[in-house]
């Protein structure tokens, strides 16, 4: 009777991929409403919509920097009808942090594209005599120490960022921690701490009104945003680290199902229109083949776990 039922099973999955979707979509966000995940995964999400005339509902579930909503994904069914809007902390940088993860990136979840990415910024306070990265490192060889850099949370992306910035660049700047980015840029903004690594749609404002000066960016390219300002790869080959976010399902989604999500969601993020809404949230439109999205994801963790071990941070 076992038998049967698996074969039952295995015959109705491709009818299923075929009419696939016949009922609403979750995506599961596993971080509050209103940043930028939440808007990408809300933008996706409004679109597929109309696309499978389904209902396709966002589920804010934060909490434990994203393991929680994560995980509910990884154990939720693989029918394409739960989906994750994870980011590049729950998914990749963050797991060498954590001596405890709930869920395997690599084996529990089936990628189905690259989405999004939002650009690091270096700044500094403006008293801070060094107009770009190269001035700034030569600057902190010639004071080894009285540098201070504010990071926005320990073990966040931007905690990493700092540190690898230090290890490539040989220099010795002390690292304040703050619980988030915004009580980190308010002692910056006060020249309390020297400089910090913050996304970039939280400092344009200040960048412009010239409260801070940006001295990099960390994409591979100068942000449209700030074409003037050089990357961190310019003074430090190799050097490149987004906030990115991707959609993933859970590992045995059958591969038709993936393959039509992933169809849909690239023709979303290749338009134009999706361009110029992410550009105004911040955001850099990105997609991928569900194999790209998983080498990628892959060369990210181990990225960060080395990135972790040459700090010499130790799991919590």
């Amino acid at each position: 009777m076992r038998g049967a039922l698996v074969l039952l099973t295995a015959c109705a999955l491709p009818v299923m991929a075929q009419n696939y979707p016949v009922k609403p979509i979750k995506i599961i966000m596993p971080f509050p409403p209103g940043g930028t995940n939440d808007l990408v995964a809300r933008a996706v999400g409004d679109r597929l919509a109309g696309v499978f005339k389904q209902p396709v509902v966002v589920d804010n579930r934060a909490g434990a920097g994203g393991l929680i909503g994560t995980d509910a994904v990884a154990k939720s069914p693989p029918d394409g009808y739960t989906l994750l809007v994870g980011n590049a902390g729950s998914l990749a940088a963050g797991l060498s942090l954590r001596s405890k993860i709930p869920y395997d990136v690599l084996r529990d979840f089936m990628p189905v594209s690259l989405l999004a990415d939002t650009t690091i910024a270096l700044v500094v306070h403006p008293a801070v005599p060094a107009r770009n990265a190269r001035e700034l490192i030569a600057l902190a060889k010639a004071q080894p120490g009285k540098l201070n850099a504010a990071v926005p949370g320990l073990g966040t992306l931007q905690h990493l960022v700092t540190e690898w910035f230090r290890l490539r660049a040989k220099v010795d700047i002390a690292l304040v921690p703050y619980k988030g980015g915004a009580p980190a840029l308010v002692d910056v903004l006060a020249g309390h701490s020297d400089m910090t690594f913050i996304n970039l749609p939280t400092l344009l404002e200040f960048i412009k009104a010239g409260r801070l000066r940006a001295v990099a960016v960390a994409d591979a390219k100068r942000s449209e945003l700030l074409p003037d300002v050089p990357t961190l790869t310019e003074s430090l080959p190799g050097l490149v680290a987004s906030p990115w976010i991707a959609m993933m399902a859970p590992a045995a989604t059958p591969k038709e199902i993936v393959a039509r999500l992933n169809s849909e969601v690239v023709r979303i993020m290749k338009a134009s229109e999706m361009k110029q809404y992410l550009v105004g949230q911040g955001a850099n439109p990105l997609w991928s083949t569900s194999d790209e999205a998983r080498a990628f994801i892959r060369d990210e963790i181990d990225k960060w776990a080395k990135v972790s071990r040459e700090a010499g941070i130790k799991p919590e």
